[in-house]
């Protein structure tokens, strides 16, 4: 179920998704909506950005699954960041992209380049159906993920988010099994990075 709040600017109501908890311990802290929040770190930094509300999209992946992507743009002072997201249960989950640019730049602009990413992205498996005591088994040796926080594991190990499914550690263990003995190179990039 969706979380809504009410912006303490504008007042308008708008999803958990789509607000950001603003402020400080000194000044207190406000629900903003992104729009709200965007023009006043603007003001605040004298910069010239105006918010765009971009509408989501559907997309398919490489097993012909349709993906729907809500959009999220967040002036981080000297970055702006747009996001990708797909909803799960009313909050963010599944598949998510970002990209970073300059808060002056066209944002179409930048969303072009965050759809070439999302589309490159969606014509990759890394997981295949298999079946033995996992369920599922890496695809061509090689994957690229997310890793998000375990609710059942209260933070002591992570969910992976893999083709845009949650992997649980013990899943993702099972599936490694099957290259004892072999190596591995694991890298972690920020998430605006693209793997």
């Amino acid at each position: 179920m969706t979380t809504l709040l009410v912006c303490h600017t504008c007042r308008e109501r708008v999803a958990g998704y789509e607000s950001v908890h603003y402020g400080s311990p000194e000044t207190g802290y406000r629900d903003l909506c992104s729009r709200c929040f965007n023009e006043e770190v603007a003001r605040l930094g004298g910069l010239k950005f105006e918010h765009v509300q971009f509408e989501s999209v559907e997309m398919m992946d490489a097993a012909g699954e349709p993906h729907r992507f809500h959009f999220s743009v967040r002036l981080n002072g000297e970055h702006v960041a747009l996001e990708a997201f797909e909803l799960k249960d009313g909050a963010p989950g599944g598949y998510a992209f970002e990209v970073l640019g300059d808060p002056e730049w066209d944002l179409f602009a930048l969303m072009a380049q965050l759809i070439e990413r999302m589309r490159r992205a969606l014509s990759r498996r890394h997981l295949e159906r298999d079946e033995g005591s996992a369920g599922l088994r890496i695809a061509e040796f090689l994957v690229r993920g997310r890793i998000d926080w375990d609710e059942n594991e209260d933070g002591h190990l992570p969910l992976l988010m893999i083709d845009g499914r949650e992997v649980t550690w013990e899943q993702f263990g099972r599936m490694l099994m099957a290259y004892e003995g072999w190596q591995f190179k694991l890298e972690i990039k920020d998430a605006s990075e693209e793997v």
